[in-house]
């Protein structure tokens, strides 16, 4: 995929690492291109290791050290590692007799690490994807955090929405001689995403609108339309979507469909009225759903989906009798004079920004007879005369 839009990051990335010995923190939501920006380095070799869902124990330390080629004349210590990396075992020393205190001997592999990497400067250790770090990984993470040799650079990315312990401790209490800092990816603008778009496809297409502005999903969306296929939600982002969806709690996730059904961005008591969750559970429930980043507050007080490719994804996540309650609760019964339904708040917001009855139905999927009979109960409610006074309420 070309590289686009993140020179200035690059730029910052490169001269922290020019200042060995430092520790990097590097956050961006899934897709936005945390993976690609490091493999634009150049001139800095670098041992990579991924943290895993299943959260294996040392896992990503392993995976980063495997396939490295130790030099001769080790510290003794570094035998500690002979159990964990059988590749290259027998090029290390031989392993030290077992302690009986369990403390000493994570000690004993902590410092094998560290002079294993000693061996390798000038060196960087990146950890990827560290929401999913294991408990003994993330405390040798900090022990090397505030250890690194010299020639030594420690670089760690992770997605802020996934996290369950705070990355940013690694910063703390470094000694002086260790530096630090921290990168944050954002989406693409329009502009750079119609540059990768137009990398891609033969022919210009906008797709930030459906993307946001994530490289991963406008890359998979333009594979869809390079084939000749409808432009949807790509398998790997509806995977993505479905798995973070099912690991939230029931109100957030049933807050997360409602938001799907509803054609734009509502407010917190329209949202929770049609997701039918207790308003004290629909605070909490959307907190965490915009902390997760399925939903996103735009504008001020008004919540929807933070991509809208998601949004098939999550509409085929709904069994037909749950979306046909959430029908039921967006028509909204009759409600008490002056009170709109949420349909209603809708069918309002499109007339007053001057749509038609015929555009309302189209955009709302209602038949033009529906709409209007939405349109007379608004404004007999707000006690208007007409259609053309929705524009200044």
């Amino acid at each position: 995929m070309p590289f686009v839009g993140r020179q200035r990051e690059l730029r910052q990335l490169t001269a922290a690492l020019s200042r060995p010995p430092v520790v990097i923190l590097i956050e961006g939501e899934a897709g936005v291109g945390k993976t690609r920006l490091l493999h634009e380095l150049a001139g800095h070799p670098m041992l990579i290791g991924r943290c895993h869902p299943m959260r294996f124990p040392y896992g990503p330390i392993v995976e980063a050290l495997r396939d490295t080629c130790p030099p001769a004349d080790l510290n003794p210590v570094t035998g500690a590692l002979r159990p964990f990396l059988p590749e290259f075992a027998q090029l290390l020393p031989p392993a030290p007799p077992p302690l009986p205190d369990p403390q000493v001997e994570r000690h004993r592999l902590f410092r094998a690490v560290l002079s294993l990497l000693g061996s390798l400067q000038p060196i960087t250790l990146v950890v990827e994807d560290a929401h999913w770090v294991d408990p003994g990984t993330r405390q040798l993470l900090a022990f090397l955090a505030r250890c690194l040799p010299e020639a030594v650079n420690l670089v760690v990315t992770y997605r802020a929405e996934d996290l369950a312990h705070p990355v940013a401790e690694l910063l703390a209490h470094l000694p002086p001689h260790i530096d630090h800092a921290e990168l944050a990816l954002a989406p693409l603008d329009a502009g750079e995403t119609a540059l990768l778009a137009g990398h891609l496809l033969p022919e210009p297409r906008d797709l930030w609108p459906l993307t946001r502005g994530v490289p991963f999903a406008v890359e998979e969306l333009a594979r869809m339309l390079a084939e000749g296929r409808e432009p949807g939600t790509p398998p790997a982002l509806r995977d993505a979507v479905l798995l973070k969806l099912g690991s939230l709690p029931l109100a957030a996730r049933r807050l997360v469909q409602a938001a799907a059904v509803l054609p734009e961005p509502t407010g917190q008591r329209t949202l929770t009225a049609v997701a039918g969750v207790p308003p004290e559970q629909g605070e909490r429930g959307l907190a965490e759903a915009v902390r997760r980043g399925l939903l996103w507050e735009s504008p001020p007080g008004r919540y929807g989906l933070r991509q809208p490719l998601t949004r098939q994804a999550l509409c085929d996540s709904i069994t037909p009798a749950a979306r046909r309650r959430l029908n039921r609760r967006i028509d909204g019964p009759p409600q008490p004079q002056g009170t709109l339904s949420p349909r209603e708040e809708q069918v309002v917001r499109l007339a007053a920004d001057g749509l038609t009855n015929r555009e309302i139905a189209e955009d709302l999927f209602l038949s033009p007879r529906t709409v209007e009979v939405h349109v007379a109960n608004a404004l007999r409610k707000l006690g208007l005369s007409s259609r053309r006074q929705l524009r200044t309420t």
